[in-house]
C-alpha cells in the first residue's frame, strides 16, 4: 500500500519534473506583457503569427518557452509540406526545407538553435567533397544535438564525413619520417592566414603519395568551434592538434560516406598541446582532446559571448557573459542550462536590447511570411530572394559562417533587395506564396492610405509602438510610384542607379486606399528598419 502511495505521489510530480521552472523579469525591466511577448518571439522564433503575441501574453511568456524546450509540438502542416520537397544537398531543396521549417514548425527555438549551431560548425555546399553531405551533416550532427552538453555537438560534428571533407581532415596523415612534414598543397592560398578570404580548394588527393599533415580542421576547431581566436593556444599548439587528430578519415561504401579511424595514418608519437602532455592512443587520443576542449574556459567564454551576441545585443553586457561561462563550467557545458540562464536573464529583458538586432536575410523572409499567415507552396519563389539579399544560405565559403552583427548586413545594395522582397510578397508576386491582406486584419478595412498605415502597423508590428513608425513611412505610404521605383532600382543591372528611390508622396490630404495601395502599405512595413529589428 505504502508502494502505491509513492508511486501515485510521483506521478503527480512528473509534469512538473518535464518542465523547466522558468521566472522573466520582464516586470522589473518595465515591459508589459505584450511587450515582452514579441521580444520573446522574436529572439527565440521566426517572428509571431497574427494574434501570437496576445496569445503568449495571454497564456504565459514562461509556458511558451516550457513547450519550446521540450520541443514535442506538433507541425500538421510541416509534415505534409515537406514530403513534397526531397531531401537532397543542393541549394534548393535545403533552402526550400529550411524555409519550410522556419515557417510552420511549432517548435521554432530548435529551428533558430539548428541555424545558430550549423553556422557555428559551418559547412558549405561549395566544397565538392562534401557537397552531398550536407542534408545528412544537418539532420545528424547538428539538430539532435543543439539543446545537449556541448561535448556531444562537437563529438558529432567531428565524427561527420562532411565536416571531415570541408576542412580536410579527411586527408591528414602522419608523415612516413620522424619529421613533421606539412602536406605542400595543404595551404595553398594562405589559408592559415586569412580572415575572411575564400576557403582554398586543395587538389585531389594522389592515391600513391602519402598525403602529409594537414591543419585545417585543427586550427578551426580550435579558432571556430571551441576556444576562440584569442582562447590561449600558439601556432605550435595547432600543429600539436593536427597531429592527435591523423586518422580521422572517411571510409566510402555503397555510395555512402562514414568516419572510419585509420591507424596507419595516425602519429603514435607524444604530443604536447597547449601545454599537456599527451601520448599517442589511437582514436581514444583525439577524443581525450574533445573532451578537453569542450571544458575549456576559454571555450565557455567564446561559446557564451556568440549566443549572448545572437539573442541579446551585437556588445552584451559583461555581467551576463560571466554568469553564461559559470553556468557553461557548472553544468558540464550542458547548452539548454545556458539558453534558460541567457532567457531568464535581466541583460536578456532589458529595454535597450529590445529591437537591438538586425535580421538576417533568411530571417527577414521568414518572418514577413509567418506575420502574414502566408501558405507557402513547397516551391515557393521565397528561395530566389535570398542570394540577392545578401545571404547564400548553405553556400558561406569561409569557415566562419555569416557574422552575427549588424553591419554585415546594411547597405543600399541589401536595403534595396530587402524593400523589394517585402513590396513583392505583400502584393502577392512571388510564386507559390498565397497572401490574403483581409486575413491579416479582421473588422472594418481602412479606407484611406493613411488609416491602412496604421491599421496594419499594429499588426506588422504586435506590441511595439508603432507612432514614430507611421510617421516615417508615411511618406513612401502616400507615394504612388515608390513601389515600381524600388523594383527598378533593385532589378537594375550593373553599373545601373543603385540609390535608394527617395518617397514623392502625394498632395492629397486623403489618398483613397485600393487593393494595389493597400498591398504597398503591408510591403513597405515589412521592409522598414521596425519590422527589420528583432
Amino acid at each position: 500500500m505504502r508502494l502505491l502511495v509513492v508511486m501515485l505521489a510521483l506521478s503527480t510530480m512528473l509534469p512538473a519534473l518535464a518542465r523547466e521552472e522558468l521566472y522573466f523579469p520582464y516586470r522589473e525591466a518595465g515591459l508589459s506583457r505584450e511587450e515582452a511577448a514579441a521580444h520573446l518571439l522574436n529572439r527565440f522564433s521566426y517572428g509571431p503569427r497574427p494574434g501570437q503575441v496576445a496569445e503568449v501574453a495571454r497564456s504565459g511568456l514562461e509556458e511558451w518557452f516550457g513547450d519550446q524546450l521540450t520541443g514535442g509540438l506538433t507541425s500538421p502542416e510541416l509534415g505534409s509540406a515537406l514530403l513534397a520537397v526531397p531531401e537532397e544537398s543542393n541549394e534548393w531543396t535545403l533552402r526550400a526545407r529550411k524555409l519550410l521549417r522556419a515557417v510552420y514548425n511549432q517548435n521554432q527555438l530548435h529551428e533558430v538553435l539548428t541555424d545558430f549551431w550549423f553556422n557555428h560548425f559551418n559547412v558549405s555546399l561549395t566544397d565538392d567533397d562534401c557537397r552531398q553531405l550536407v542534408a545528412s551533416y544537418e539532420r545528424e550532427a547538428i539538430r539532435p544535438n543543439i539543446l545537449g552538453p556541448f561535448r556531444e555537438l562537437l563529438g558529432a560534428t567531428a565524427h561527420h564525413p562532411c565536416m571531415l571533407y570541408y576542412l580536410d581532415n579527411a586527408y591528414s596523415q602522419a608523415p612516413a619520417t620522424g619529421t613533421v612534414e606539412m602536406d605542400s598543397n595543404t595551404d595553398p592560398l594562405g589559408y592559415s592566414t586569412r580572415r575572411g578570404k575564400l576557403r582554398p580548394t586543395p587538389r585531389p588527393p594522389d592515391p600513391n603519395r602519402r598525403q602529409g599533415l594537414n591543419e585545417n580542421y585543427a586550427r578551426e576547431l580550435l579558432e571556430l568551434h571551441t576556444l576562440g581566436v584569442d582562447g590561449g593556444y600558439r601556432q605550435k599548439d595547432v600543429t600539436e592538434v593536427a597531429r592527435v587528430l591523423t586518422g580521422w578519415s572517411v571510409e566510402r561504401s555503397a555510395g555512402k560516406a562514414s568516419f572510419l579511424f585509420k591507424p596507419e595514418w595516425h602519429d603514435n608519437r607524444p604530443k604536447r598541446v597547449m601545454g599537456s602532455p599527451t601520448q599517442g592512443s589511437g582514436q581514444q587520443e583525439g577524443e581525450k582532446l574533445l573532451d578537453t576542449l569542450a571544458m575549456h574556459p576559454s571555450t565557455a567564454r567564446f561559446l557564451c559571448r556568440k549566443l549572448a551576441v545572437r539573442f541579446v545585443s551585437d556588445s552584451p553586457p559583461r555581467s551576463l557573459l560571466s554568469r553564461l561561462e559559470r553556468t557553461y563550467l557548472r553544468r558540464g557545458g550542458d547548452l539548454k542550462a545556458v539558453v534558460v540562464e541567457l532567457v531568464e536573464s535581466p541583460e536578456f529583458w532589458d529595454r535597450s536590447v529590445v529591437k537591438a538586432k538586425v535580421k538576417s536575410p533568411f530571417e527577414l523572409a521568414a518572418s514577413a511570411v509567418r506575420i502574414l499567415n502566408a501558405q507557402l507552396e513547397p516551391r515557393s519563389g521565397v528561395v530566389g530572394f535570398f542570394e540577392p539579399m545578401g545571404q547564400e544560405l548553405y553556400a558561406c565559403r569561409p569557415p566562419t559562417g555569416f557574422p552575427d552583427r549588424a553591419d554585415y548586413w546594411i547597405n543600399t545594395g541589401n536595403l534595396l533587395n530587402r524593400m523589394n522582397f517585402c513590396l513583392q510578397l505583400a502584393s502577392g508576386r512571388v510564386g507559390g506564396v498565397r497572401v490574403d491582406l483581409a486575413e491579416l486584419r479582421p473588422g472594418r478595412s481602412p479606407r484611406t492610405v493613411e488609416e491602412a498605415l496604421s491599421a496594419y502597423a499594429r499588426c506588422v508590428l504586435p506590441g511595439r509602438d508603432v507612432k514614430g513608425t507611421v510617421e516615417q513611412l508615411m511618406p513612401a505610404a502616400l507615394d504612388p510610384d515608390f513601389a515600381r521605383r524600388v523594383t527598378e532600382a533593385a532589378t537594375a543591372r550593373e553599373g545601373g542607379k543603385k540609390a535608394y528611390p527617395q518617397a514623392q508622396p502625394s498632395a492629397r490630404q486623403k489618398v483613397e486606399l485600393t487593393p494595389e495601395s493597400s498591398a504597398n502599405v503591408v510591403g513597405i512595413l515589412l521592409g522598414s528598419p521596425e519590422f527589420q529589428r528583432r
